[in-house]
């Protein structure tokens, strides 16, 4: 009795944890107004995750996953700091290894449900980030397309870069109304567009900006500029649905692949647990579970290495 109450307390904290943590950080411009004043915005998270993240902060402060999750996370807009976000991948972890070491009684099933919980946030995470990258690519045309027609109809480069995020929804406008922010408040605008391609961070955000600085120290039409940028990311755009459509079957093997073996094993133990019950007993079972799946993880690698086409 005293296990499942420990259990079901750590799923609780962790779920707690866990759901407090993906509150959505606020959407419009002045959370991200308060980011850059030095403050991150107020933000909705449950008391054990912050008093954890304060501790495990001095650990994991000025790593270089840190500064990455950072980003990310501002990228994606959680409610939640890098240790923070850590933190809950710590109690996660605990409570699926917990749950299963005590339903299979077995260390290597409560390893591998642990790292499976540690893992989850960044699955997430990384699910969420390719939708907001692919929603700010996909974006980019039209916001260009603004900023071209704002300056051949006179605007200054300022005001054009305003009708996009006045004009324009989703996270396209927030990041050029953040950067309008910026040199409202004195930054240059040379340091105010690499701050924009910093916190976006995709191929073509970056192309762009280059574009426009080059242009601000060397002069030129930079309507014109824009408008060549604009063909060729939309050239992009084109390009990456071909090669998606391309590598669709390459994908759909994979995931078929890799989830084929856990299937076939979950089938017999439904039809016939004695069958595959030594492979949780036996020791050399547990060396062929393990075997099966770094070759799982390997083939997964490989797949994913084919199908990801650089154009």
């Amino acid at each position: 009795m005293i296990i499942f109450l420990l259990i079901f307390s750590g799923v609780t904290v962790a779920a707690f944890a866990f759901s407090g943590a993906l509150a959505p950080a606020g959407e419009g411009v002045g959370a991200r107004v308060a980011e850059l004043e030095g403050a991150r915005a107020q933000r909705q998270r449950g008391g054990i995750l912050r008093h954890l993240g304060a501790l495990v902060e001095p650990m994991v402060k000025g790593l270089s996953i840190t500064r990455k999750l950072d980003r990310q996370l501002y990228q994606v807009g959680w409610a939640w700091t890098p240790s923070e976000f850590l933190s809950a991948c710590g109690l996660l972890a605990l409570a699926t290894g917990a749950i299963a070491g005590v339903v299979f009684g077995q260390p290597l099933a409560a390893l591998a449900a642990g790292a499976v919980g540690a893992g989850v946030p960044f699955l997430q995470l990384a699910q969420k980030r390719g939708k907001v990258m692919k929603a700010l690519n996909e974006q980019l045309p039209d916001a260009l397309m603004l900023v071209i027609n704002g300056l051949r109809a006179g605007n200054s480069f300022i005001q054009a870069l305003q009708i996009v995020s006045k004009q324009m929804s989703g996270p396209i406008a927030q990041e050029f109304a953040t950067t309008v922010s910026e040199i409202n408040w004195g930054l240059s605008v040379e340091t105010a567009l690499s701050n924009l391609a910093e916190r976006i961070g995709t191929v073509d955000i970056e192309l762009t900006v280059a574009a426009m600085i080059v242009q601000r120290e060397t002069g030129g039409n930079l309507s014109e500029i824009l408008n060549n940028i604009h063909d060729t990311v939309r050239d992009r755009i084109k390009i990456s649905g071909e090669v998606q459509a391309m590598t669709a079957q390459g994908r759909m093997s994979g995931i078929v692949l890799t989830c084929l073996p856990a299937g076939i094993a979950a089938l017999f133990y439904l039809i016939s647990p004695g069958y595959i019950s030594s492979l949780f007993t036996d020791p050399r079972g547990h060396m062929l579970i393990g075997g099966a799946i770094v070759s799982q993880l390997l083939g997964v690698y490989f797949i994913r290495k084919i199908v990801d086409i650089k154009y």
